[in-house]
């Protein structure tokens, strides 16, 4: 079991018109009876820090029933981008006769919508392995490289196999550059969700 909801809730920063965006994903790897697709049991967009706390035991719950993950995304949502995004999307579906889009049309903008400014985004090295002493290397990496005055490694968390190293963005051209003189390169993602809790 991995429960990130302490660690996760310092790092939330909620303002006007801004939310957090949370599925509960039941995933095929663990799940074979789903075949080939993973099943979406339910999304939340949280607002506030009493939204993100009112919600966890129900998230929890439903992990633990349908032994599914609850992801968040920390770059957050803008609420008047996502509407007018979904009105673009929802007009080219129409106009393709692609009906059946339109249902799921929300969550789709969502997930490829961040609105985050660049000094609040962040960024996920996923390290697919547990140990501290690779964290502190790319630690060490990060503090080196573009841009120099800012601490860019923010939070450490963990995953099934490893971890998510939650960082600022940063010049990804240098990273690998360093990254190769050590044999390997993780992947950074700019956008993907991190875990908040895992059976």
């Amino acid at each position: 079991m991995i429960n990130n909801f302490e660690q996760i809730r310092n790092l939330l920063k909620f303002e006007s018109n801004y939310f957090y965006f949370i599925q509960i994903i039941q995933r095929s790897k663990e799940n074979p009876e789903l075949g080939s697709n993973n099943r979406v049991i339910r999304s939340y967009n949280i607002s506030s820090l009493e939204k993100f706390d009112k919600n966890k035991d129900e998230i929890i719950t439903l992990c633990e029933t349908f032994n599914a993950r609850a992801y968040i995304h920390l770059n957050r949502r803008k609420w008047s981008k996502i509407a007018l995004e979904c009105l673009r999307h929802n007009a080219e579906l129409i106009a393709n006769e692609q009906y059946d889009g339109i249902k799921s049309s929300f969550e789709t903008i969502i997930g490829r919508n961040n609105c985050e400014l660049r000094e609040s985004k962040t960024w996920i090295i996923d390290i697919d392995m547990n140990d501290y002493n690779v964290l502190n290397k790319i630690g060490t990496i990060l503090n080196n490289i573009k841009p120099i005055e800012e601490d860019k490694w923010i939070e450490t968390i963990p995953t099934k196999n490893g971890f998510h190293m939650i960082t600022r963005p940063f010049d990804r051209a240098e990273f690998a550059k360093y990254m190769q003189l050590q044999g390997d390169t993780p992947d950074i993602h700019t956008d993907n969700p991190t875990i908040l809790y895992i059976k």
